[in-house]
């Protein structure tokens, strides 16, 4: 056995401090053990060492500052910014490439053909989806109005509070700006609730649509009512004029029914149709227009004389 081993196993051999070298054979075979400030002068060597490792990688890891181009730049000296630029993946071009054979995609399965791209989410593997497990009931009417509803007692109530002038026309342009309805989407209509609290006499009031109840409340007070179609469009330029001005634009002119359904509903004098009011008026205005020659029509032959 050497004797650097034997020195070992009985204890003899100094821990060395960290970073500093061993001791060497010639040492422990003189039999001198080192003392405190030969120890200390080597943990300082080893500090010091550490400390200027530690300073040379910092320095190496901190990004350099922003060089600014001593040169014009050219076609010929444009180069991406390091690290911004990667090379394209490119599969199947080899076993060698590393990327060969399966081209990344594993053995066999459905993500492994191609062309079969990804399948959609209600898809379960062939067997018969959820959607399709359940029965459907009901349908989604496709000619559904989202009307606001307005009840008399609530308008009455507003007149009362002196949020709105019952001796002005009051359309929905007043009720949206009182407050007294919120949200119009397609319009809205005028129902019966309260009838027997609504006391204000000859109100005028114009709304896309009324009830029979509504209209009966209002007549018998003197007042009248108008159903008057309104459009998306219109009804924005009627609520809120000033989104049209803030654009500089011109509002629009009032809108009138395409479908069947809405020709019928204000074509009707029960329901109170601008259109059926309109024909009313017309008629009249012929009425009156043919008049004077009916008169002198009946005049008597010898008055004619």
């Amino acid at each position: 056995m050497s004797l650097t081993r034997m020195l070992g196993r009985l204890s003899l051999q100094p821990v060395a401090a960290a970073g500093s070298r061993p001791l060497s054979t010639a040492a422990l075979v003189s039999g001198r053990r080192p003392t405190v400030d030969s120890i200390a002068a080597t943990s300082i060597r080893a500090a010091q060492t550490q400390s200027a490792a530690l300073r040379e990688a910092t320095r190496r890891t901190v990004p350099a500052r922003r060089a600014y181009a001593t040169e014009a730049s050219h076609l010929g000296n444009l180069s991406p910014h390091p690290g911004s630029a990667h090379k394209r993946k490119r599969i199947g071009r080899g076993i060698g490439s590393g990327k060969g054979g399966r081209a990344t995609r594993g053995q066999k399965g459905q993500k492994a053909r191609a062309g079969n791209g990804k399948p959609k989410a209600h898809f379960e593997g062939g067997q018969t989806p959820l959607t399709m497990r359940y029965p459907k009931r009901g349908f989604t009417n496709p000619l559904k109005q989202n009307l606001v509803p307005l009840n008399l007692e609530r308008l009455q109530h507003w007149i009362d509070r002196g949020l709105i002038d019952p001796s002005r026309p009051i359309t929905m342009h007043e009720l949206f700006q009182s407050r007294c309805i919120h949200g119009i989407q397609d319009g809205v209509k005028l129902l019966g609730d309260g009838a027997e609290h609504f006391r204000t006499p000859n109100v005028n009031i114009t709304v896309s649509k009324a009830s029979q109840s509504a209209i009966s409340a209002i007549e018998a007070l003197g007042g009248t009512l108008v159903a008057r179609y309104e459009n998306r469009l219109t009804l924005r330029a009627l609520t809120r004029p000033e989104s049209f001005f803030a654009k500089g634009l011109d509002l629009p002119g009032k809108a009138n029914p395409i479908s069947r359904r809405e020709l019928l509903y204000y074509s009707n004098e029960k329901n109170r149709g601008y259109l059926a009011i309109e024909r009313l008026a017309d008629r009249g205005e012929r009425e009156q227009a043919h008049e004077p020659a009916k008169a002198e029509e009946d005049k008597p032959a010898d008055a004619q004389i």
